[in-house]
């Protein structure tokens, strides 16, 4: 009887893993590490300067220059206003609050700020120009304005306007033409009045007044000037009223006991 032959089962191979050194054992992402920093860092810096600048003990205001062609307002007034805002910092400061501290002076017109960093604010102010008294308490500027203020002391350097109250607008618009039509005229205007229908008159530094009308006012003017350089100049003096409201020409009223052919006084 023969015995079966004995077959080798095959034996499992031992395999040793890859030997590992100890430095890449415990190595880290270092490029990824790198890149996190690169991003945190400038983010934690904004945020620290952020922090820090609003804290209004920092960086605070130093310097506050005043600017300006100013001829009524005294740099001195702003002062007072302008102080209580620039207790802080630059980046802190309410522009806007300020601007219209600023301008709730009568006088001012507008106002402006500039920042120079680290520590300077500049103002800028630009100045109501009057041209005319507009009642007791106002005046009117030569943008168009009402300004809500006066200047007593200056009462001969401006004419005064007088209006009903409906014609006011109407009125301001009207004088500002006229004081363009004569700006070359050697004669100041010193009142202009309008009536409740829209007629004007107007009255010169010699006391001699003018009747313009409602209609072509600014012909009528010019008319009268052209009157006034070839025949009128020498004897404008003895001349009381100047009617302007004719078609062609102007009517003149003499001064009591005076006349074209009297000697001129002025």
């Amino acid at each position: 009887m023969m015995r079966a032959k004995k077959t080798k089962r095959p034996q499992a191979t031992r395999r040793n893993p890859p030997r590992v050194s100890i430095r890449e054992r415990f190595s880290l992402p270092w490029k990824s590490i790198g890149l996190t920093i690169l991003i945190i860092a400038p983010v934690a810096v904004a945020v620290g300067t952020y922090q820090w600048i609003q804290d209004p003990q920092n960086l605070t205001i130093t310097s506050v220059e005043v600017k300006g062609d100013l001829k009524i307002l005294d740099k001195e007034q702003l002062q007072p206003v302008i102080e209580p805002f620039t207790k802080t910092n630059l980046y802190l400061l309410d522009e806007k609050a300020l601007e219209a501290a600023i301008e709730n002076n009568p006088w001012v017109h507008s106002a402006s700020m500039t920042k120079i960093w680290p520590d300077k604010l500049v103002v800028k102010i630009f100045e109501q120009h009057p041209v005319a008294f507009w009642g007791k308490n106002e005046m009117l500027a030569e943008n168009g304005e009402i300004i809500k203020a006066s200047l007593e002391k200056e009462k001969s350097k401006f004419p005064l306007l007088y209006s009903p109250n409906d014609k006011g607008r109407n009125m301001a618009t009207g004088f500002l033409k006229i004081r363009k039509w004569m700006k070359d005229f050697p004669l100041k205007m010193v009142e202009f009045k309008e009536d409740s229908r829209g007629s004007w008159q107007i009255k010169l530094e010699n006391g001699m007044t003018l009747k313009i009308g409602r209609e072509h006012q600014e012909k009528r003017l010019k008319r009268f000037m052209v009157g006034y350089t070839e025949s009128l100049k020498s004897v404008i003096n003895n001349v009381k009223t100047i009617d302007l409201r004719y078609t062609n020409g102007f009517a003149v009223k003499w001064k009591k006991g005076l006349s074209a052919g009297s000697r001129n006084k002025g």
